[in-house]
């Protein structure tokens, strides 16, 4: 190719980017206005705090430790863990909130299932309690370790791994999962506080955040639409069969409490006239759960189809369906195992007991708990399976036709 045709296929190629990041943009722009009114109405109004952590008169500041004055902790000889148990009582100086500087002692216990043992210098949070009149401090209670400093260096480190081998491709990346997580946290939960249907909220999150997510990573082109179309479709089936299988199985949300008990809690909001609805969290977690896993085979299969139709323009629609059905074939033998043992992995504890308890198997395949856990696991690993024959199905529709 001579210089002049370089030069030329050069400028063609800068004008073809630029009018690619056009329409990414705009649909940025348009999802981005759509996100900010969803964030602001998700504030507007009273959200419930049931902890009673953060108003005025109860608050967690922090605080360094000064003596140990006693201490009577002692690993516990018939525990094969060797966990310390016993009582301390130390000196503390606040270091943060209105009595900052002040010194003041606290008594505690030391043991399983309590605040571990403290040392000279330590960083530590504790729960103040203050009057509601004369705003005078009533009480300190020792909470936990300082760990502020602990999480900001670990997400430091994760945004540098990303950064240092994704490069630009991994601050896009970064920059979809903080959407992401704004959308779950900041969004989904205060307007289900307020009596939105979680499952249609949940539904419309995860198709707001896909197509932010993966228009953010690859701008707008056809293997983006095949991907986005995949994901939705997979989503919803997985939903779908989560909801069919409630219902054979004879489980609701309500059901969580066998697994969860928590959800104790979400109940009495009710008897608070708070109007949450229940029906529903257990396939919006449903969706939420599968949306990573079959994002992450949509895109992949979708730019493995682009990338043979661009090798073999000549590739057609059965051609293209078969390689990705091979391919995704793959894809699936390892990912339905991943699914299964992250939520194997997130219930271990539960399993351990289980296992101790030596349930017979009519048993155990009758528990709710069982129902429930087998529910979620396998309606996520069914929308990622049915994400293999959607996109290939898409991708080869799209990508089928003559190249121009």
């Amino acid at each position: 190719m001579k210089k002049s045709e370089k030069q030329a296929h050069a400028g063609l190629s800068r004008q073809r980017g630029a009018a690619g990041w056009l329409p990414a943009l705009l649909i940025l722009l348009v999802c981005g206005v759509l996100f900010m009114i969803l964030f602001f109405k998700a504030r507007e109004g009273k959200i419930y705090n049931p902890s009673l952590l953060q108003d005025e008169f109860h608050t967690v500041e922090k605080a360094e430790v000064l003596n140990v004055s006693y201490d009577t902790v002692e690993p516990d000889p018939y525990s094969p863990d060797a966990v310390e148990k016993g009582n301390q009582r130390v000196l503390i100086r606040l270091s943060s909130g209105d009595f900052a500087g002040e010194t003041h002692e606290l008594y505690f216990m030391v043991g399983y299932f309590v605040g571990p043992k403290l040392a000279v210098g330590d960083k530590i949070t504790v729960f103040q309690i203050r009057d509601e009149e004369s705003g005078e401090l009533l009480e300190l209670n020792y909470f936990q370790y300082d760990r502020i400093w602990a999480v900001l260096l670990i997400l430091g480190l994760f945004i540098l791994v990303v950064v240092l081998v994704g490069g630009r491709t991994g601050l896009r990346s970064l920059l979809g999962l903080a959407v992401t997580v704004v959308a779950l946290i900041w969004i989904f939960c205060p307007m289900w506080m307020k009596g939105a249907d979680p499952v249609w909220l949940a539904l419309g999150l995860c198709a707001l955040v896909t197509v932010m997510s993966f228009v953010i990573l690859g701008g707008v082109s056809k293997k983006i639409l095949c991907a986005i179309l995949a994901t939705l479709a997979g989503v919803g089936l997985a939903a779908a069969f989560g909801a069919l299988a409630q219902r054979l199985c004879r489980v609701t949300s309500f059901s969580l409490y066998d697994v969860n008990g928590e959800i104790a809690d979400l109940v009495n909001l009710q008897s608070r006239n708070y109007p949450v609805r229940i029906h529903g969290i257990l396939t919006a977690g449903i969706l939420i759960a599968s949306l990573g896993a079959v994002m992450d085979v949509a895109m992949s299969l979708s730019s493995a189809l682009a990338e043979l139709k661009r090798v073999n323009p000549e590739m057609k629609r059965r051609e293209l369906w078969r390689s990705g059905m091979n391919v995704g074939r793959d894809m699936v033998g390892t990912m339905t195992n991943t699914l299964i043992l992250a939520f194997v992995g997130t219930s271990l504890v539960t399993v351990i007991r289980l296992w101790a308890q030596g349930p017979s198997w009519r048993m155990l395949l009758t528990s709710t708990y069982f129902a429930v856990e087998l529910i979620s696991a396998l309606s996520s690993s069914i929308g990622v399976v049915l994400a293999v024959p959607l996109t290939a199905l898409i991708a080869s529709t799209v990508y089928g036709g003559k190249q121009k």
